[in-house]
């Protein structure tokens, strides 16, 4: 259970203050945002295993947000809301919620709801798949998508990425990148490395003169940056 995030999507501050804390008590991971916005970035950011979902947002509907976490994720949805008709139900489960609760609620029933979704929930088989805003990296596959398309790199160029996104946020000096993708016998040198880099670069980042990916670090190599 400890590793079993919960995105909470909440502008009322003492319903947020509530649900963390009973969430926190029951031994879940809690993750906050206050707007469509937020959440949205929350759940491609942290991935949660359950999202607690109120309508009504300063930026917009609960629903539409529902509809967009479900293009991507299998998470469990339940809103929490004043809204109890049952068109505003049926509007939610339309959307892909699993369940809906109305405020005002009793915490022990709403983590009574939250574990019996958790048991029932299977586990889903383990993908070795890395999602990085708008890159996908399917390590088992060995292949890069941007924006859902596939990516056409070269085998060194794909040795290289898979080398820094496996070492994500730590500096990688030149040898070892040379070393590792053309081996120690190699007689290729920086700026074959370079060459490489930047192409690489031109293919992944959105303003590859600028790149937020793959960084260099003067005076010592290279690093992916990825903030988990």
């Amino acid at each position: 259970m400890a590793n079993e995030k919960i995105l909470i999507v909440e502008d009322d501050i003492d319903i947020m203050e509530v649900l963390s804390f009973s969430i926190t008590n029951a031994g879940f991971a809690v993750i906050q945002a206050a707007t469509i916005s937020e959440g949205w970035n929350n759940v491609q950011k942290h991935q949660p295993d359950l999202v607690l979902l109120d309508v009504n947002l300063p930026d917009g509907n609960g629903f539409e947000l529902a509809k967009k976490i479900r293009t991507i994720s299998d998470a469990i949805i339940i809103f929490v809301t004043v809204k109890s008709l049952i068109d505003h139900k049926l509007a939610g489960f339309d959307v892909g919620a699993d369940d809906y609760i109305t405020k005002p609620f009793i915490p022990k029933e709403l983590i009574a709801r939250i574990q019996a979704h958790m048991k029932r929930r299977t586990p889903p088989q383990k993908e070795n798949i890395l999602h990085i805003d708008n890159l996908t990296i399917d390590f088992d596959q060995k292949n890069i998508y941007k924006d859902g398309e596939l990516l056409n790199l070269f085998t060194k160029e794909k040795q290289l990425l898979f080398y820094l996104v496996e070492h994500a946020n730590s500096v990688l000096s030149i040898e070892q990148l040379i070393n590792h993708v053309w081996g120690y016998d190699g007689v290729v040198d920086s700026k074959t490395l370079s060459v490489h880099i930047s192409t690489l670069r031109r293919k992944i980042e959105d303003t590859p003169a600028k790149p937020m990916r793959i960084q260099t670090i003067r005076g010592f190599g290279y690093k992916f940056v990825y903030e988990q």
